[in-house]
């Protein structure tokens, strides 16, 4: 499966040299999608991991797709929710001593619900969790994943939520969106 997605660089430290190997990924997109009961997660089996665990719908970019537009298509596929507006939040390399591909993360507020499009490997089940438990999938590690979790985190502090003392805090800036 990963035979012709590693790559040997040769690497010089110090004067010691070394050849590194990174594996070739594509790039990935994911989608804070925001509904009025609370935030669209996907619950499905990870055979790494052994077990099932909550993440924002995400997927690979196809060749030559742009990431707003595979964004778009992931959560449509997994969730059945169409995204009107999407806007990036951010850009980032989840486990840069692995590989060099990127996470494209986006939010969208209010998508339309619709049909799921999984793909033949795909058991997912989608789940609505309201704003006020999202710390508490932090704190017991059932939203785990880099990208979820760091997605997780930028929804809580956009949305008035610190980090106080160990402890989720909402602020007087947490007020329920209308």
């Amino acid at each position: 499966m990963l035979r012709n997605r590693i790559r040997r660089v040769p690497v010089t430290v110090r004067g010691t040299h070394y050849v590194h190997e990174y594996l070739v990924l594509p790039d990935v997109c994911a989608v804070i999608a925001e509904v009025p009961d609370g935030i669209v997660l996907v619950e499905q089996f990870r055979p790494a991991l052994g077990r099932r665990i909550l993440e924002l719908p995400a997927g690979r970019l196809r060749r030559g797709e742009e990431p707003v537009q595979g964004a778009r298509r992931e959560l449509a596929e997994e969730t059945g929710y169409q995204a009107g507006d999407l806007r990036l939040i951010s850009r980032f390399y989840p486990s840069v001593g692995l590989s060099r591909h990127k996470v494209h993360l986006y939010y969208t507020v209010n998508p339309v619900p619709g049909e799921t499009h999984w793909d033949a490997t795909e058991e997912i089940e989608v789940k609505i969790v309201p704003v006020v438990e999202v710390p508490n999938l932090l704190i017991e590690g059932r939203a785990a994943d880099a990208k979820t979790h760091l997605g997780l985190v930028y929804f809580l502090n956009a949305r008035g939520w610190i980090m106080q003392r160990g402890r989720w805090r909402p602020t007087e800036l947490a007020q329920p969106r209308s």
